[in-house]
């Protein structure tokens, strides 16, 4: 990753920070600890007990660490809380709050009157009156009223557990003066600091990952980016409010999805490796491992769905559960085979950042299974959160790193592409060459001209020794190119009897030896001027000036001919000139467009004087200087 972005994360982290704490700061301070209230507990299998046979069954209820281990799902726990023991002296008329733990499904049954009402207190029931205590996942409150005691002295709750199991010795019930439902400690506001920056990071990161996506049409981008996406969604649930702009109104439907996300982020995980490490090539020991892995996590989405469907509580606990064992034995398994058989930069800093993130994990673990009343792992995420963000911040970084590597292999590939493309483009104008020279040595040899012979073969040889020089990168100097020039012009003058006349010129401020061309450019298009402009010509003066200047960082090659001009050649008989002409018409403009630094361009210009008659042809080519030894 660049500088910049780093800069970009750890401000909008600084951000988050400065949030949290005017948030923390805003919060009213947090109350007393409040009064405990002794309960007893009354545990049945479903809803067959109704209010009046619990009230007549208070004998049977039993202290919680007496006669009960684990909630379970289908059990249905009714409550009574005693207000009479050391409490019942400093009752007053007050309102006051009753705070407890925050159940999934729950009726207060209180008296008004002189009757008993009842109401939803539960965190998946619809019209709740309990209010989550933010500085706590577990616990909420409700407004109590003293005057709705029933005797004076008595509350009943009737609670289900459905989202998770949890020994009933965790429940604990207490009232006491202000509320706690918005309040916050510098404490809390401590443990909530590491949270709101890795959110910041991980969102900034999701959205760099998806415009990056779009950009290089990656998918390993878009399943990182949902990889995170659904950790924040999941690590934050109480804070999404996605589903509730979605409409979604059926509580335990929004609870059940948001934990259902945790297989999303499994899925996601595993075809990111999948594709970012190029695992069915580079490692296809385990391709089909990780492939299956896949296939059990989408398994466990179809099954927990169907849980869901059902309503199957308890199955969909245990899926949670297995969930983690089997991504913990996916991960390990092929992080040990990473660590022994990595063979490149990409999987060495996939390993650095999953190995962060996987110690984060056995560290968050350890600490929050050791305090026992923390069953959905809320506990303190700092070393969670830490190691996730290594995690994204190793793992941006090789996305980045592989991107870009991949962008410098293609144009690496291209500039071989072009080469290669030069060279056939060459070796279509070379072999025309040569064997118009090799039959203008026979005809002088035949004429028995051997000294016209001897010379034109020696500047024959001089071209052909330049050319296979050049032939390797497929360019020459401007003065190489000069030279080739004027050998190949003296070799056509004394093919043809000097039939015609040539010069070259080079603008002074020119330096050729620091310039670099296509070799033999200009080549055919001084052919053509031969062959079909001077040659043809039956009177007047036959000549051929080839220019060479600068212009605007582009070397101007002008080719210019008194000969009969393009409208008359086209008129002449013999196919097989204007075949050649226009094939190296063709072949030039390839090699122009092929250049490496910047496509070319030829204008051709039919000279004519003021009765329209032909004066001759002008060709201009247009090659970008990109280079200058």
């Amino acid at each position: 990753m660049s500088v910049s972005l780093i800069r970009l994360l750890l401000t909008c982290g600084f951000i988050c920070l400065i949030i949290s704490e005017h948030k923390g700061q805003n919060r009213q301070p947090k109350s007393d600890v409040g009064d405990a209230i002794q309960f007893k507990i009354l545990k049945t299998t479903g809803d067959t007990l109704d209010f009046d046979q619990a009230y007549r069954s208070i004998d049977k209820f039993s202290f919680p660490e007496d006669a009960f281990n684990n909630t379970r799902p289908e059990d249905t726990y009714w409550i009574l809380l005693d207000f009479k023991r050391g409490a019942t002296s400093k009752l007053n008329d007050s309102i006051r709050y009753l705070k407890l733990n925050y159940f999934d499904f729950g009726e207060i049954f209180y008296q008004k009157l002189d009757s008993i009402v009842t109401r939803p207190i539960g965190q998946l029931d619809e019209n709740t009156i309990a209010k989550r205590i933010t500085s706590s996942k577990y616990h909420c409150e409700i407004p109590l009223d003293f005057k709705s005691l029933i005797q004076n002295r008595y509350l009943f709750l009737r609670v289900k557990r459905v989202k998770f199991i949890e020994p009933v010795t965790n429940w604990s019930f207490t009232y006491q003066q202000n509320s706690e439902s918005n309040s916050y400690t510098w404490s809390d506001i401590a443990k909530s600091i590491p949270n709101y920056i890795y959110m910041g990071i991980g969102f900034t990161i999701g959205i760099i990952m998806l415009v990056y996506f779009f950009h290089f049409r990656k998918i390993e981008f878009l399943l990182y980016s949902s990889f995170v996406f659904f950790k924040i969604i999941y690590l934050f649930q109480e804070e999404v409010i996605l589903l509730d702009k979605l409409h979604v109104n059926n509580t335990l439907l929004k609870s059940w999805l948001l934990e259902t996300n945790s297989i999303l982020i499994g899925i996601a995980y595993n075809l990111f490796i999948l594709f970012y490490l190029n695992v069915k090539k580079e490692y296809p020991r385990v391709y089909y491992f990780l492939k299956v892995g896949v296939y059990i996590h989408v398994l466990m989405l179809v099954v927990d769905l169907v849980f869901l469907l059902f309503t199957y509580h308890l199955g969909h606990i245990y899926l949670i559960l297995v969930l983690r064992v089997v991504s913990f034995l996916i991960t390990v398994s092929f992080l040990v085979y990473l660590f022994f058989y990595n063979k490149n930069r990409i999987s060495k800093i996939f390993l650095i950042g999953s190995s962060c993130f996987f110690i984060s994990i056995i560290v968050y673990y350890y600490f929050n299974l050791k305090a026992g009343n923390d069953p959905m792992l809320y506990g303190n995420s700092l070393f969670l959160a830490i190691g996730s963000t290594l995690e994204m911040l190793f793992f941006a970084y090789g996305l980045t790193y592989k991107a870009f590597d991949e962008h410098l292999q293609g144009i690496y590939f291209k500039q071989e592409a072009i080469i290669n493309k030069n060279k056939a483009l060459r070796a279509q104008i070379n072999p025309h060459f040569i064997f118009n020279a090799l039959s203008s040595i026979q005809h002088l040899i035949l004429k028995k001209k051997n000294t016209s012979a001897l010379n034109y073969l020696s500047k024959f040889s001089r071209i052909t020794r330049n050319a296979l020089e050049a032939s390797i990168d497929g360019q020459a100097t401007l003065d190489e190119e000069i030279k080739m020039l004027n050998d190949y012009l003296e070799l056509e003058s004394l093919r043809f009897d000097h039939a015609f006349s040539f010069r070259v010129e080079v603008e002074e401020r020119l330096v050729p030896l620091e310039m670099d061309i296509p070799f033999m450019i200009t080549q055919p298009f001084v052919e053509n001027a031969i062959l079909h402009g001077l040659l043809p010509k039956t009177s007047g003066q036959k000549e051929l000036t080839v220019a060479f200047e600068e212009k605007d960082d582009d070397l101007i090659c002008t080719i210019d001919d008194t000969g009969i001009g393009r409208n008359n050649h086209q008129n002449a008989t013999g196919p097989n000139q204007e075949k050649r002409k226009s094939r190296g018409l063709e072949v030039t403009l390839s090699r122009l467009a092929s250049w490496p630094y910047g496509s070319g361009k030829v204008e051709i210009i039919d000279k004519v004087d003021k009765h329209n008659v032909p004066l001759g042809t002008k060709v201009v080519i247009v090659v970008p200087l990109g280079s200058k030894r």
